[in-house]
């Protein structure tokens, strides 16, 4: 057994080093044709350096992005280069462009010079049929306006009183009684229950449970080295996606026959919504469009709230005079109502203050740093070129750390957003035609948590400076663990 394993593993260095090597020559000449078809162009390429063949920078870029260093990485460069530079990652030549500008060209620019792409391995990770990689403008506008039949805020509205219901269960089930918890654990297993209720009816704690360790290991594959074979990231990866397809198939199969009998409603959760839309010839989305929406809407859902949401009871803790902000103006919005009514979608709408605390928790850690996208044709931007078929990454943090846009943009200051954000400077959600659909889905249940979280706890932090690391979120490196303090006179 140990001799086949050695040989496996021989096998497997042995195929991988021949790959790598036909990588590189195929690289080198495409380097030597491309070389040959810019000449004359009149314009260089940006400065900046490619690294080493086929790996480029990679390496440093995804060590630097896992220490949560990123942001120098980027600002090492732009200190350098300029606001535009060109390095390699993930195995393709890449344009980076900073700030507004760039922001604001490639939101714009969207299906004109440039398409949103992404990496080998997240295109694998998510589907070829999933809103984040249809490159076609009309295949995206069909699949974003699937999702959006249910995500859009008026559809989300009748929904507000079911979400809450999984919250309160929540914090019954997994904080109530206890002198400290760790937080990011509990808000990933809130945000995936949430999810499975609402986007497909899923009761099932057994199959839940499942699900999020598959998800969870999906999700470590969107970053990561695409190296397919046995024992790689990337390949458990892969794995863990043909698993999550299979239960999700024989879901959707059952809602289909549950509608048809109408034991189920069409309009009841996001499969329901999407087996019931037809285009306008009549023609429904198939299996795999279906299913690779709904991996990706569970992900950003599920992830992306929970970091925010872990980040979220960090500030407040490491800010108590905000989280005695907050907690006043839930507490006023709630004058006059009886204990334990359920919140309505009117008194979401007053959580001013409070989605200001949150948006300054995205501007400080956004889930997302940046995304890639793919230049359609040759493109002159600042001064210089972009060949064809390039990959151009874009940046939040360059925006959301530039003193220009925010004052002193190193502190917690939710009066940064009193004021209306200029366009194209604040993206946690990306931006353009490519904006996350999520979003209000994301503000509607980061809002309901916070609320029964600050009405019935105060808390501080067990770990006086713990440091962040990307997983691929970024995350407190050790889960946030808290000590709790339940309050006598719970509002709710």
């Amino acid at each position: 057994m140990e001799f086949n394993g050695v040989m496996e593993f021989e096998h497997s260095t042995l195929l991988l080093s021949i790959i790598l090597a036909a990588a590189l020559v195929i690289l080198m000449a495409k380097m030597m044709i491309q070389g040959k078809t810019e000449k004359g162009k009149g314009l260089p390429l940006p400065p900046g350096k490619l690294g080493f063949p086929v790996i480029g920078e990679t390496y440093q870029f995804l060590r630097a992005y896992k220490e949560f260093k990123a942001k120098e990485w980027v600002e090492e460069r732009v200190s350098k280069y300029g606001s535009v530079f060109k390095t390699s990652l993930m195995g393709r030549r890449t344009v980076v462009l900073t700030g507004q500008e760039g922001n604001r060209f490639l939101f714009q620019n969207e299906w004109k010079m440039v398409v949103s792409t992404q990496t080998p391995t997240a295109l694998r990770i998510f589907g070829a049929r999933s809103i984040l990689v249809a490159e076609e403008e009309e295949v995206h506008k069909r699949l974003r306006g699937a999702v959006m039949s249910f995500l859009k805020p008026e559809s989300l509205k009748s929904f507000v009183g079911r979400m809450e219901s999984v919250i309160k269960k929540h914090f019954v089930d997994h904080w109530e009684g206890k002198e400290s918890v760790t937080v990011l654990p509990l808000m990933k297993k809130l945000t995936f229950d949430v999810a499975c209720d609402l986007l497909f009816s899923l009761k099932d704690g057994g199959v839940k449970d499942l699900l999020s360790r598959e998800f969870e290991t999906l999700l470590n594959g969107v970053w990561c080295l695409p190296l397919d074979f046995p024992g790689t990231t990337f390949r458990k990866a892969l794995n863990a996606r043909s698993r999550i397809c299979k239960q999700l198939v024989g879901i959707m199969e059952r809602r289909k026959v549950e509608i048809a009998q109408g034991r189920a409603s069409p309009e009841q959760d996001l499969l329901s919504c999407l087996v019931c839309m037809r285009d306008e010839s009549g023609c429904p989305l198939t299996e795999e469009e279906i299913i690779d929406n709904l991996i990706v809407v569970i992900l950003a859902g599920h992830d992306t709230t929970s970091t925010l949401l872990t980040h979220f009871v960090r500030m407040l803790a490491l800010h108590p005079e905000v989280y005695q902000n907050v907690l006043q103006e839930q507490t006023q919005f709630l004058l006059g109502k009886e204990p334990n009514e359920p919140l309505r979608w009117e008194d979401i709408q007053k959580m001013k203050y409070s989605w200001m605390v949150a948006q300054e928790t995205l501007r400080l850690v956004p889930p997302i740093f940046g995304s890639f996208k793919k230049a359609t044709k040759v493109i002159e931007y600042e001064g210089y070129i972009i060949p064809k078929g390039w990959q151009i990454f874009w940046v939040a943090s360059t925006t959301h750390m530039s003193e220009d846009i925010f004052k002193e943009p190193n502190n917690f200051d939710p009066s940064h957003f009193e004021i209306q954000i200029p366009p194209y400077n604040f993206i946690p959600f990306s931006g353009g035609p490519r904006i996350c659909p999520g979003y209000n889905f994301s503000q509607v249940e980061t809002l309901l948590v916070l609320h029964h979280l600050v009405s019935k706890y105060k808390w501080s932090t067990m770990v006086s400076s713990e440091r962040i690391i990307c997983t691929p979120e970024p995350v407190p490196s050790l889960g946030l663990p808290i000590k709790l303090e339940a309050k006598s006179n719970s509002m709710v």
